[in-house]
């Protein structure tokens, strides 16, 4: 078969005859690009999840993520379980994410194949495959990749409620999905708010056979099931993220752009196609600006409400975000079903330029432009994949293997500041050693952001650690080797870090310094201060 012609077969959706074995090949590949990146190591965000995960019952899991996280426990309770089975070697960690991260794939076929057809599936599953940020949160030991595809689950199930006769299972699984999406993380009460209030525009404007009893049946359901943890959302909620800077309401637009460069699955040339990102969203909401009846009804015919639901709930999802100061990770949860509208958009595109093409253009030109658009997607993130897990996360984790190799005793060790503990914690799980936090002192391992701004405003802070140290020097102790965020530490938010520099500075001051050393990380580069507490 020639390739025009096959070409032509493609971009009108008549040539997918066997997409599960498509499917099944792109999850392959999936999985294989996922590989290299469970050898990159854990950072202080997984490190928090080992310890989150770690207790012998689930009862003092939850107490440990009610007070160590700003997250619902149904995430730890999975891993909880999963240590419990397999262990807690740092590969092991990661088999979650890696799991749920390839069934992310499947998840977007079925998805684009509703709202579209099964050749959108099928190129939305390809974004899924080879897409950055599927990529990265396959190894992150952290609750995004099970959101995501939570979130497209949701999305799937709200858009059969709409379109099938079958409504009350359907509805059913709508709201057991999205009471786990709920358990899982806060993102999902945004993607909820978006879908309540899509329920409502579409009963406005008559565009779906909408049961609003049905639909307020389930949403109580819901929030019933979802109030045994309200009392500690509310707490999350009020402690928030004192680390992050709230933009001004005049920057809020800038983080809505953010949001959306985030959303497209490219390494490189966001700026470029972010405008392509907003004008797939204004064209699949076009009905949202007419009030011509004749203009809906006549959209209707050619497009699918579930279309128009899961646009629609991408750009609520990522206004509200915005609004809230929150962009980068907190999208991803949203990022699947933006591919979808992207893949959409594009299969439509390239219809109309088909169309037009096939009179003004010789084939040879459409077949380099497609061409071009694979390779300028695939290879890029191919290579990034590929790259992963070539440095360390974390530097402690060289720090690690290091002291296990000349560990001295009578040593102690002190992080600066005490976030980077979690990570230092599990590296040193199997090499017990006596460590402290330029922070919180004792037990900087289990990491909580409440009260966490007045600890580093306290007065007494730096004479603290002094009496600290001191109290180990009574009890034998000869060596401090401090564990410090590499370069100048600066303030963050409410964070008045900038005082771990006060520390440092004290300890050259009262110690003689023995020797420094840098081991760099991608997400965590550290320098290493060893001072002897002996004074000459």
């Amino acid at each position: 078969m020639q390739f025009n012609k096959l070409l032509c077969l493609l971009i009108n959706g008549k040539y997918i005859k066997r997409p599960h074995i498509i499917l099944g090949i792109l999850m392959l590949i999936g999985l294989l690009l996922r590989l290299p990146s469970l050898k990159w190591g854990l950072w202080r965000d997984e490190g928090s999840t080992y310890f989150d995960a770690m207790p012998i019952d689930l009862h003092e899991v939850i107490n440990t993520v009610i007070y160590s996280e700003l997250n619902p426990p149904g995430f730890y309770i999975i891993m909880h379980q999963w240590m419990q089975w397999f262990g807690s070697d740092e590969v092991i960690l990661k088999i979650p994410a890696l799991i749920v991260s390839v069934l992310l794939i499947p998840a977007t076929y079925k998805l684009g194949s509703l709202i579209s057809s099964p050749l959108v599936g099928i190129v939305t599953a390809a974004i899924t495959t080879v897409a950055p940020e599927a990529i990265y949160y396959s190894q992150e030991a952290r609750p995004y990749a099970l959101a995501a595809l939570l979130s497209c689950l949701v999305i799937f199930l709200y858009c059969k409620v709409i379109d099938s006769k079958k409504q009350i299972w359907y509805l059913l699984g709508f709201v057991i999905c999205a009471d786990l999406l709920l358990y899982v993380q806060y993102t999902g009460l945004i993607l909820l708010t978006s879908l309540a209030i899509i329920t409502l525009y579409l009963q406005w404007r008559s565009m779906a056979n909408i049961r609003l009893m049905h639909f307020f049946v389930a949403y109580l359901i819901i929030f019933l099931l979802f109030t045994p943890w309200l009392q500690v959302f509310f707490t999350h909620l009020h402690t928030g993220l004192p680390w992050v800077t709230k933009e001004s309401w005049l920057m809020r637009p800038k983080l809505l752009y953010e949001n959306f460069l985030y959303t497209l699955p490219v390494t490189g040339g966001k700026k470029v196609l972010v405008a392509l990102s907003v004008l797939a969203l204004i064209f699949q909401l076009s009905p949202v600006f007419s009030y011509s009846q004749k203009f809906i009804h006549q959209w209707k015919l050619k497009l699918k409400t579930s279309t128009f639901i899961l646009s629609f709930s991408v750009l609520l999802s990522a206004i509200m975000l915005a609004a809230l100061s929150h962009q980068g990770r907190y999208m991803f949860p949203f990022t699947p079903l933006a591919w979808v509208v992207y893949s959409n958009f594009v299969i439509n595109l390239f219809k109309r330029i088909d169309n037009y093409w096939s009179r003004e253009f010789n084939r040879f030109i459409k077949q380099i432009i497609v061409v071009l658009v694979i390779f300028s997607i695939v290879l890029p993130n191919a290579k990034y994949a590929i790259s992963l897990g070539n440095t360390d996360k974390s530097g402690i984790r060289s720090l690690a293997a290091d002291v296990q190799k000349k560990h001295q005793e009578k040593t102690i060790y002190l992080i600066s500041p005490d976030l980077l503990g979690p990570t230092f914690g599990y590296y040193f799980a199997q090499n017990p050693v006596k460590f402290y936090g330029v922070g919180r002192w004792n037990r900087p391992e289990i990491f909580s952001p409440q009260g966490y701004a007045e600890v580093w405003e306290s007065s007494t802070l730096i004479s603290d650690i002094k009496q600290g140290i001191q109290g180990e020097i009574d009890n034998g102790y000869r060596q401090l080797v401090l564990i410090q965020d590499m370069g100048v530490t600066s303030d963050a938010g409410k964070m008045k870090y900038s005082r771990v520099n006060e520390a440092l500075a004290m300890l050259k001051q009262k110690y003689s310094l023995l020797e420094k050393t840098d081991y760099p990380g991608t997400h965590e580069s550290i320098t290493v201060y060893k001072f002897t507490l002996i004074k000459n």
